[in-house]
């Protein structure tokens, strides 16, 4: 009997098929009773065992061979920005605006302009300010020449550069875009950048923020000088 106690187990499952039942109290059992206990339990911890098996020893299964791990298909912020980088160099070295998603209009009051046929979002790439690199005194005389001639105008954009002042003189019908972006103070929607290529400063515009398709473009041209807003009094608005 002690030995009968020792053996019972209790197994975790069991299958329908197999019950375990308590012996009523009673006389001990015979030796062949006794044999059948143990019979009975061992055949309750092989079901035990086929319900609950044990890990193999030498197994190399893993979970992922069951639920195979999905990578992620975002990009990383590095990626991104050497995809706009790879893309803005491209544009720039094509020197074709037709492509950018932008067009030249007509606007009342205004003359030509420039809208998007697409969206932009903010920090993108919009169009480059494309001209002829100068320095300061060359575009000072440039400038003067200009001056002579009112029917002309004049589309010169200074910059400065790791303490160095550049102008860009895109005066010059060209068939560039950046150009023929008008002004405004008070809503601009593009604003200006410098990057280098090829050791060379080109001065870019891109999206201040969001723009949806059909707006126009407008940066501010930062002229505040007394004499410029006397002859051109939209450069305050």
């Amino acid at each position: 009997l002690q030995k009968l106690k020792l053996l019972s187990l209790t197994p975790k499952k069991t299958s329908k098929d197999t019950k375990i039942k308590k012996r009523p109290a009673g006389p001990p059992p015979s030796t062949t009773q006794q044999q059948e206990s143990e019979t009975n339990v061992q055949e309750a911890q092989a079901v035990a065992e086929a319900l609950n098996p044990a890990p193999a020893a030498n197994s190399r299964l893993k979970f992922t061979h069951f639920f195979p791990t999905r990578r992620s298909d975002r990009k990383s912020k590095a990626d991104l920005l050497k995809e706009q980088t790879d893309s803005m160099e491209a544009a720039l070295t094509a020197q074709d605006d037709t492509k950018l998603g932008i067009e030249v209009v007509t606007m009342d009051n205004k003359g030509r302009g420039i809208k998007a046929v697409k969206e932009f979002s903010k920090g993108e790439f919009v169009v480059e300010y494309a001209g002829d690199l100068v320095d300061v005194k060359t575009a000072e005389d440039l400038e003067a020449k200009y001056s002579m001639d009112t029917s002309k105008g004049c589309y010169m954009y200074y910059f400065k550069y790791k303490g160095k002042q550049y102008c860009v003189d895109a005066t010059g019908e060209s068939g560039r875009y950046g150009r023929l972006l008008n002004h405004s103070r008070i809503n601009p929607n593009c604003r200006t950048k410098v990057v280098m290529l090829d050791d060379t400063p080109r001065l870019i515009l891109v999206a201040k923020q969001d723009i949806l398709a059909g707006t126009e473009l407008l940066f501010d041209y930062g002229d505040r000088s007394k004499e410029s807003l006397k002859a051109h009094p939209w450069l305050s608005l």
